[in-house]
């Protein structure tokens, strides 16, 4: 079955993705959607437009961002996404397999929101009135245009003798109200509000959110004012009062239909691109949250980007024909084609200027000084030509090559340095043959070396890199670390280290006749992610590392759990309120959360494990979960069980142990399994404290070799097996325990009836 479950998932993943020229839509007519599912954001109140169209529709579904309703159409989760006319827009020029559904439901207004009877309104409605029509439409235009370079911000240089207006936006609609790669919030809105504000010489503060909380900043008048692609409905004007500024439209977003004749492994159309200006009209993939993106669409307008989460998706994307390039930094390319030779890119045409990356230090008297040391060792290694050396090594195929002292061999005359590092950013730092590696990590190590260091390394999650410093957790950080001013007010940064730069990649088109049957592909991608560089043995440490977090947790948290339970007993108030605290902190705060503050602040200064942290976390979450249980099931026993048992003699203690807790585990034990089986998934966040369990293991060949999604079902398969087997243990120790078990005389043990 679980072979059976690796395969099918690989084959319905491989053969999925499609490329179409003129994009068809799944649906074309409103009987068409009956019985299909519809999604909509949160807080978007228009299930009855839909309904007007087609009465017979199915669910409805909600969503927080356009992001999530575009996945979820692509995962075959929903069927239609209904939103505005600007949204629709650019959603589908930068998704192929995506198209308009040729019909529209409504027409409508885009509106800013004011709380109900606000003083300001028509003082706003005057000053967008004044506002000539021509700048309102050539606003619609910049924003909604291909032109990424002109979509710039005013700066708020009036004097705002009106005083200050609070904003509320959504935060992730281009074009209407989005995060621009700086940070900013921008688009239509944003600018149409800066334009009103500049005419009632007000400044404007705004603040980003969901679409969902915007109207319910606006109800509660924490804000002035709410936008961001807010369309104007009969409902919303019973809980605001709008200014109506531009015409919308209602649209739906469905699926392309596949084209006949697709599903081939390699159907790309490979072509040799030796200048920008070649890939004008084409599709190019970006990885999501990376600048590369936005630098593309604005060295080629015309070009249709896409986004997606991994450089391996990426790949694959290229590889199936959906996209024609990718763009990424090229040090990330170069050792794509190590292990892909059929890829390439853009060596003498750069997107950008260079970025430089650099070792991050704490800022403290200790990180100045050890700063200082690593930038001499950087400008040595850089003038006597070993810098060169190490470029050759790392992006090289003589893997043999590729080899770094351990810590255990360093001198560690003047201490040893922490290091943060996330394994999983090749060729800087990685994992090979199941030792750390890279081209960032062999400076440091060579640094370590020549300065009298030893060293440990801490891996930690890219998220938690900067943490892991300011928390002086760790001594320096490395991993291909760009130098911001945003991350410089927090850590020192080394000299810059090596300059990468934004280029495009694409697939050599002298690969165009090659094909890889199925069977072929599965077979590679089992070699690349368990055998090559017996990398088999990081899914057993991994597997081991999730196994110790878990047993550890539920023994811990089972044995805190009852000693609480036991404490509280009796009802005693001062233990019932620290009690119900305790479990009140824990069962509120998100896993990853309360991990991170015990390892970045809690345990910031001990020296205590990713690992150790991690048990410590679980077992406070198990343990609440067991006095929960107890609880639950113990109130479950009929009171007159325990004065039975003191008529037989029994003491409290021993009517308790013997009498009622026997009859309570029925009652609390599918729970107990259940929260077991949730336990060992939940650990698949603490790579996020710098432990390598099985999911960060997953995370790292991944890394290594750019397969999107084999190594990811195998650590599913893996996890149902482990969570099968510890269900399983428990099943035996419930039936061991089963009272029902148990002959007259073992429950007489002890009385005076015995």
């Amino acid at each position: 079955m679980l072979v059976a479950l690796l395969v099918s998932a690989v084959f319905a993943v491989g053969f999925s993705a499609f490329a179409a020229d003129d994009p068809v839509p799944e649906f074309k007519d409103y009987p068409d959607l009956s019985g299909k599912r519809v999604s909509m954001l949160t807080g978007a109140p228009f299930e009855d437009l839909v309904r007007s169209k087609v009465p017979d529709v199915g669910e409805f579904s909600y969503y927080n961002s356009m992001a999530d309703m575009i996945l979820a159409l692509r995962n075959d989760m929903t069927d239609a996404i209904l939103m505005n006319n600007a949204v629709v827009t650019l959603a589908l020029n930068r998704n192929e397999d995506m198209a308009l559904f040729p019909k529209d439901l409504q027409d409508g207004v885009f509106g800013f929101a004011f709380s109900k009877g606000s003083t300001i309104r028509d003082e706003w409605q005057d000053a967008y009135e004044s506002i000539p029509e021509k700048t309102k439409n050539a606003l619609w235009k910049k924003w909604t245009g291909s032109d990424e370079a002109a979509k710039t911000m005013p700066k708020q240089d009036w004097p705002g003798k009106g005083g200050t207006v609070r904003a509320a936006v959504c935060d992730s609609l281009e074009p209407m109200s989005y995060v621009g790669k700086d940070g900013e919030l921008k688009g239509f809105d944003i600018e149409m509000i800066l334009l009103i504000a500049k005419k009632l010489d007000v400044h404007v503060e705004f603040t980003g959110m969901e679409f969902s909380a915007v109207m319910a900043s606006i109800e509660s008048e924490k804000a002035d004012i709410g936008a961001g692609s807010i369309i104007v409905s009969d409902e919303r004007k019973k809980a605001a009062d709008f200014l109506e500024y531009y015409p919308a439209a209602f649209e739906l977003i469905v699926r392309a239909k596949q084209p006949a004749g697709t599903g081939s492994v390699n159907t790309a159309q490979r072509t040799e691109y030796k200048s920008l200006d070649d890939l004008k009209n084409k599709r190019i993939a970006a990885l999501s949250g990376a600048i590369q993106g936005q630098l593309a669409e604005a060295a080629i307008p015309t070009a249709k980007v896409s986004y997606y989460n991994t450089h391996s998706d990426m790949l694959v994307a290229m590889r199936q024909g959906k996209e024609d390039a990718m763009v990424n930094p090229d040090m990330i390319i170069r050792y794509m084609m190590i292990e892909n030779d059929d890829l390439t890119y853009l060596k003498d045409e750069p997107l950008a200027d260079p970025f430089e990356t650099g070792a991050l230090f704490p800022k403290s008297e200790k990180g100045d000084a050890l700063r200082e040391e690593f930038n001499a060792f950087l400008k040595q290694i850089k003038s006597d030509g070993t810098m060169e050396e190490l470029d050759s090594i790392w992006y090289g195929k003589d893997e043999s090559k590729k080899t770094v002292k351990q810590p255990s061999d360093l001198p560690a005359t003047k201490g040893t340095l922490r290091l943060a590092a996330d394994r999983g950013t090749p060729p800087a730092v990685y994992i090979l043959d199941n030792r750390t590696a890279g081209m960032d990590y062999d400076i440091v190590v060579r640094f370590c070396e020549a300065n009298g260091y030893g060293l440990e390394v801490i891996d930690t999650n890219v998220g938690g890199i900067v943490d892991a410093v300011t928390s002086k957790k760790c001594d320096l950080a490395i991993g291909a670390i760009a130098i911001t001013p945003e991350r410089q007010e927090s850590v020192n940064f080394s000299d810059p280290i090596y300059e990468w730069n934004s280029v495009i990649g694409y697939l050599k088109p002298e690969n165009d006749d090659e094909s890889v049957s199925f069977i072929a592909s599965i077979k590679d991608s089992f070699r690349k992610t368990f055998i090559t560089e017996g990398r088999w043995k990081l899914f057993l440490a991994g597997i081991a590392t999730t196994l110790i977090i878990t047993f550890l947790s539920i023994l811990f948290g089972s044995i805190l759990g009852f000693i609480i339970f036991m404490l509280c007993r009796k009802n005693n108030p001062i233990s019932l309120s620290i009690t119900r605290f305790y479990v009140w902190l824990i069962q509120g705060m998100p896993v990853v959360v309360l991990l991170m503050i015990l390892y970045y602040i809690v345990f910031a200064r001990s020296g205590i494990s990713g690992t150790a942290v991690s048990i410590v976390g679980f077992t406070l979450i198990f343990a609440a979960s067991v006095y929960g249980m107890l609880k639950a099931g113990v109130n479950a026993i009929d009171g007159g069980q325990l004065e039975a048992a003191y008529a037989l003699g029994y003491a409290d203690r021993s009517a308790f142990f013997r009498i009622i807790l026997p009859q309570a585990m029925p009652h609390f034990m599918p729970a107990y399994k259940a929260q077991i089986t949730a336990l060992i998934k939940a650990t698949a966040i603490v790579g996020y404290v710098a432990v390598q369990d099985l999911t960060k293991v997953g995370d790292l060949i991944r890394s290594r070799t750019y397969e999107a999604f084999f190594p990811l079902i195998a650590v599913a398969v893996i996890y149902y097996i482990l969570a099968a087997i510890l269900t399983r243990i428990v099943n035996k120790i419930e039936i061991r325990m089963d009272p029902r078990q148990r002959t007259p005389e073992e429950i007489l043990e002890g009385t005076e009836y015995k």
